[in-house]
């Protein structure tokens, strides 16, 4: 079975690779070992070097897509348009993860708190537009 890609597809690869793309603009400027995770008070607790922190990010929301397209055609939503917004929604909030990392291992003051309160906010969107989705497809 062949893999027919939409608008939503298309734009869901488009954010991966420029998160990707973004990295390599930014190479020679990104220190050789990067901050790739956080604790809860902003503070980095982990790093690794930079080919590892440019490609790994880019590489999951790769792995994520396909995962999230096979998960539609073993479990179509109700409603086939939750399926391409939750894909997308998925591929920016990983982009914006990564525009974090490269600001933070920039030198930029990153709002961590603010970062948070932002995926607190895509929570709810995502799964707010999901349910209702799929709620008035089931009705019909």
């Amino acid at each position: 079975m062949a893999l027919r890609l939409d608008r939503d597809d298309w734009l869901s690869l488009a954010l991966i690779a420029a998160t990707l793309l973004a990295g390599l603009a930014l190479w020679d400027r990104l220190p050789a070992e990067m901050a790739v995770h956080f604790s809860a008070s902003g503070e980095p607790n982990t790093v690794t070097s930079k080919p590892v922190a440019v490609v790994s990010l880019p590489a999951l929301m790769l792995a994520t897509w396909l995962f999230i397209e096979g998960a539609g055609r073993v479990d179509p939503p109700e409603d086939p348009s939750v399926l391409g917004f939750v894909t997308v929604a998925t591929m920016a909030l990983m982009a914006a993860a990564q525009g974090l990392l490269f600001a933070w291992n920039l030198g930029y003051e990153v709002p961590f708190a603010l970062f948070m309160a932002g995926v607190a906010v895509w929570v709810v969107v995502v799964v707010g537009y999901t349910v209702v989705r799929e709620e008035r497809a089931g009705l019909t």
